[in-house]
């Protein structure tokens, strides 16, 4: 196949762009890192981008599940005061409530 300067046009006109917003030090600070391997910060974005497209997000950005949601809530009731949580004064007593 050859390659013309209106493939070339065609591929870069069937591309999106992405714009995202970072503080100055966090960027200086990405940009250096990425630099000691030799990865521009464009190149790791369109690489994480290109991950999650192909494989999903990765575990290590999971949101909570139901039973997780449910447990947060549960803590903020309790920190709010409108529903105590039971408590343990003792390892036995521990045990149980964590295998309820």
């Amino acid at each position: 196949m050859y390659v013309t300067s209106s493939t070339l046009l065609l591929e870069v006109i069937n591309m999106a762009r992405i714009e995202v917003r970072i503080d100055d030090d966090t960027k200086t600070k990405a940009v250096a890192e990425l630099k000691k391997h030799q990865i521009t910060l464009s190149a790791f974005v369109k690489a994480q981008v290109a991950t999650v497209a192909s494989e999903g997000l990765p575990p290590y950005y999971s949101m909570p599940n139901t039973e997780q949601d449910k447990s947060i809530q549960e803590i903020a009731n309790d920190i709010k005061g409108k529903k105590k949580l039971p408590g343990a004064t003792n390892p036995d007593d521990l045990e149980r409530l964590l295998n309820e």
